[in-house]
């Protein structure tokens, strides 16, 4: 069996699903974090209906660029048998470089800041006080948010929470 998924997200997915007659052999999993600025963790679980969970990899920390090879698999998804599953979580809160300071609008505009590098999509942003997820990226000074901000004060340390674990899966 081959595959590849693109994961993204705090959550909890379904990789492989048991299939009929024979099934199909899974060998070799490769787990590689592509976010940008964190690391994120990783579960990767085998689950029979109603008998449980049964761990290949349980919180393990995943640094940015890095890939985990794991060759010990030897699964096969017959009926009624196993499914794949792997859960994310995701990265830790860090301070953004450089500065915004907020107008009023969706549009969020920084002074030396990074947003191609250091922020994804669907990321949460506090920015003087108020949250706000990230909708889309301009630039590295400019990005919009699904709620516009509301005039307040420059913020020289603005925090990106709950970073959005980016994981490329592929499976043998």
């Amino acid at each position: 069996m081959r595959g590849y998924f693109n994961i993204s997200g705090e959550l909890v997915q379904q990789l492989v699903y048991p299939k009929g007659g024979g099934g199909e052999s899974i060998n070799k999993i490769s787990l590689t974090n592509i976010q940008k600025v964190a690391k994120c963790k990783v579960d990767l679980y085998v689950e029979k209906r109603d008998q449980g969970k049964i761990y290949l990899l349980k919180s393990v920390e995943l640094p940015i660029g890095v890939t985990l090879i794991y060759d010990c698999v030897q699964f096969q998804n017959t009926i009624n048998q196993y499914g794949l599953f792997i859960k994310l979580t995701n990265g830790d809160t860090f301070t953004l470089t450089g500065s915004i300071d907020p107008i009023a609008d969706q549009t969020v505009t920084g002074v030396n800041t990074l947003f191609l590098s250091e922020v994804s999509v669907g990321d949460e942003i506090r920015v003087t006080g108020e949250t706000r997820v990230v909708a889309s990226l301009t630039s590295d000074t400019e990005l919009e948010v699904t709620v516009a901000t509301t005039d307040t004060a420059n913020d020289t340390s603005p925090d990106v929470y709950n970073p959005i674990a980016l994981v490329d899966v592929i499976i043998n």
